[in-house]
């Protein structure tokens, strides 16, 4: 197992790869990343008037597919420490007409620029592994969640399955940075992102580190074969 990589300047590394960021998402998932994030934006759909942010929110994929899903929003940020996720991001929501209800600001997850009790629902796609302190990272959404706000992660898993965990770490340690040399330029980049998955504490272990944070009733989902897990915890 590799040794926990360094988070130092992760925002230059997004940076980095924010051009082909999306197109490499797609192929790499085999477009399953889509679904991922409807699967998340299904659990609020409940919700009304919702006040959302999304943090780590990169080119703003997750925002966007709340939207689709007909999410009753009122007002969404979107923060990430990635000026150039931001700038593509920023694009994409002015296409498709959103930038009125969507704000993008460059902000670290660790130390939240938002008031207490701010947000009705906090959000985050794949980011919380990249988290200089994730720990401190659940803190603070927790802090900036209204009483009975819900928290969503979605972040990527080991699969329990001894077979499919063995074709997934070839996946994830052998193809995956090779494939990012390809469609991005930068092995180096993904050789690190393959690395934050095998080393990220997934599953019961996350779970317990949400409950520290102080969330209460929280869950796990995992989906297409344990790769992803949902995460869900209410602020009590």
């Amino acid at each position: 197992m590799f040794s926990e990589p360094s988070r130092t300047d992760i925002h230059k590394l997004f940076d980095r790869i924010a051009c082909r960021y999306d197109i490499f998402n797609r192929i790499s998932s085999f477009g399953m990343d889509t679904f991922w994030r409807r699967r998340l934006a299904k659990s609020l759909r409940g919700g009304k008037g919702l006040n959302i942010l999304d943090a780590a929110t990169g080119t703003g994929d997750l925002l966007l597919s709340l939207f689709d899903l007909g999410c009753d929003i009122s007002s969404a940020v979107g923060i990430d420490t990635s000026g150039k996720m931001l700038t593509i991001a920023a694009r994409k929501t002015a296409r498709r007409n959103l930038a009125g209800k969507i704000t993008l600001k460059q902000a670290d997850a660790v130390d939240l620029p938002f008031t207490d009790s701010q947000f009705g629902a906090v959000t985050c796609a794949f980011g919380v592994r990249n988290f200089t302190d994730s720990a401190e990272g659940l803190k603070q959404m927790h802090r900036v969640l209204k009483p009975a706000g819900k928290l969503l992660i979605l972040e990527f898993s080991i699969p329990s399955n001894r077979v499919i965990k063995m074709f997934y770490l070839v996946y994830l340690r052998f193809i995956i940075p090779v494939l990012g040399k390809i469609i991005t330029g930068d092995f180096n980049a993904y050789r690190y992102l393959s690395k934050t998955i095998q080393t990220f504490p997934s599953g019961e272990d996350f779970c317990r580190q949400m409950q520290k944070a102080g969330f209460a009733d929280v869950r796990e989902i995992p989906m297409t074969f344990g790769v992803v897990t949902l995460y869900s915890g209410v602020k009590s």
